[in-house]
This record gives structure tokens, sequence and C-alpha cells, in this order.
């Protein structure tokens, strides 16, 4: 019997090999972490870009109601050197009327010479009591007004129609009452320029330079 085992045909012996570890079911390649290409591996790991910080990013303060939706968010230093257009309520028509007038910017509206004339002399009638003026009293605004009108009170002064300042031409006291500014009150309380001056008057107060800049700044002077 032994001998008819070893009398069996080569060919009748199964042909494959010992070692089963390169098929795709093996235990081997079941444990093995896929490899990179070579073009994966040289590709570096996407960093993310760290946002800017402002500084302002817990600050609620807006000015919404003065300025164009677009412009809200701009500081009030950009915005004082902008077009008189950037004013919310101020349509094609008051804007050319502004301009005829040479005010085609925030600053040049916020520093008219006749609204400042008129805003201080509305403001100054509000501390005016009748017949309150001392004898031998030598306060006047005679610069302000034309000749008629220097004797009056500055409650009357206010009432007054802008024509009633002095300086000021036909042509700009047309043009202001198609903008329904028809009184040196309405001139002195004119929105548009009020928003303007103020807005002129904050940017001495604006910090113009991100907290990023700001930090960037003195780490160059430590240098220095």
């Amino acid at each position: 019997r032994l001998v008819a085992i070893f009398a069996c045909p080569l060919n009748n012996i199964d042909s494959t090999p010992a070692s089963s570890s390169n098929t795709p079911n093996s235990p081997k390649n079941r444990n093995q972490t896929p490899t990179m290409s070579t073009e994966e591996a040289a590709e570096p790991p996407t960093k993310k870009v760290k946002e800017e910080t402002t500084g302002w990013e817990s600050h609620t303060l807006n000015s919404s109601e003065a300025f164009m939706k677009a412009d809200e968010g701009r500081s009030f230093t950009s915005l004082a050197t902008d077009s008189v257009s950037v004013l919310q309520g101020i349509g094609p028509v008051a804007t050319r009327v502004l301009e005829v007038l040479k005010l085609k910017t925030v600053e040049d509206l916020a520093k008219y010479k006749f609204f400042l004339m008129a805003r201080a002399l509305l403001t100054l009638s509000e501390t005016e009591t009748e017949g309150g003026r001392p004898e031998g009293s030598v306060m006047n605004v005679d610069k302000a007004v034309d000749k008629e009108y220097e004797s009056k009170s500055l409650k009357e002064i206010v009432a007054a129609p802008v024509s009633a300042l002095e300086g000021l031409t036909d042509e700009a006291v047309e043009l202001f009452g198609d903008l329904k500014v028809k009184t040196i009150g309405d001139l002195g309380n004119f929105k548009y320029c009020r928003w303007a001056e103020a807005t002129v008057a904050i940017t001495a107060y604006e910090e113009t330079k991100t907290a990023t800049e700001r930090k960037k700044e003195r780490m160059l002077s430590k240098l220095q």
C-alpha cells in the first residue's frame, strides 16, 4: 500500500502554491493598511486660514437710519469723505441741489457755513428769555443776519426766512425751498446737515486700525 501511494502520478498533485498570502481574502491582506500613491503622499494637508480679528465683533452701535444699506458697515471716517448720496433719504434731486451749492461730500455738508450759522442761532434761541436782555448788553449776531434782523430776538431770527442770513444768494434760497427748508430754524435743524456734522465730529474719536493691525504694530515697535 505504501508503494501505491508514492507511485501516484505527479500531475495529480494540486499545483496551487502553499502560501496564499497574496490573495485578496488572505488574513494578511485583510489587515493590511492601504498605501497612498506618491502624489497623494506629496500633497500637504490643507491649512485653515485664520480670520482677521477686528476687535469690534462684540460692538452693537450702528447708524443704520442715517446711511444707505450698502454703507451701514463702513467706518465714520470713510463715510465723512464720501458723496452726500451715502446719506439715507437723499435722492438724485437733493444730491443735485446740494452739488449746485458746492456741497458734494458729507464733510462739505457738515461744514456748510450757513448751516453752522443757523444751527448756532437755533441752539442759542433755546437759551433766550423773553425780555431778559440786561441794560448795556453788547451781545449781537450782526454779521450773521441782514440789517433789518440785527435788532430782533434770537427766537424771531430763527423764525425768519433763510434769506435773512447775510450772504446767502437768491439761488441758494430757491434751492433750499426745493428741500423744504424755508426758515433759518429749518436750516439749523436740517437732518442731513446734522447727520453730516455728527459724522465728521465723531471721526476724531474713531479707531481706524483693526486689533490685528494694532497687534502687528506693537510687535514691530518692540523690534525697533
